[in-house]
């Protein structure tokens, strides 16, 4: 069409298109229920390019949870830069601190990796992500105990806001008869 020019896209940003679909759809659907096709779809592309972007769904789903270990990354960073050095541990379980409570497609895409974890290299991809937060944390000061206590409860808040059983939003009184 003249007069109207056409931006292409990187390869880059296709991969971030896909990525953010995809977390959203794993997110509901989990690693079995969600179909590259319908996650190709939603990213504008095609299910034969998302297959030359990543080779298997398998990898695609390894890539996710990449992204999502980078969320918990930075949430973790941002609680240690910003939480009194006695008041980390709480910091880290408060509904705005390391947990997913404010990523709800990344917590959710986090029970169904665990789920999926039987599946290599989804398993491998599973133990990395617990590995990595608990050398973060580790590295960071925290004891065996706290770290332990961190993965505890942010996978108990997890499955029950998965289950519905918590409210998605923080309600601190809600929270206090659960961790009483």
């Amino acid at each position: 069409m003249p007069g109207r020019s056409r931006t292409l896209s990187t390869s880059d940003e296709r991969r971030g298109d896909v990525l953010r679909e995809a977390i959203r759809i794993f997110a509901e659907r989990g690693f079995w229920g969600a179909n590259t096709t319908e996650i190709a779809h939603a990213a504008g592309i095609s299910q034969a390019y998302l297959y030359r972007l990543f080779a298997s769904k398998e990898a695609l789903f390894v890539a996710v949870l990449e992204e999502v270990k980078s969320r918990i990354d930075a949430a973790i960073d941002r609680v240690f830069r910003d939480a009194a050095p006695g008041e980390v541990i709480d910091a880290l379980l408060a509904p705005e601190g390391a947990g997913l409570d404010g990523d709800p497609d990344a917590a959710m895409v986090l029970l169904h990796a665990t789920a999926a974890s039987s599946i290599e290299p989804i398993g491998e991809a599973v133990r990395e992500c617990y590995r990595r937060q608990v050398d973060n944390l580790g590295a960071r000061g925290l004891s065996d105990v706290e770290i332990r206590k961190y993965l505890a409860w942010s996978q108990y808040d997890n499955a029950l806001r998965a289950a519905k059983i918590l409210p998605s939003s923080s309600d601190e009184r809600e929270r206090r008869l659960v961790r009483g």
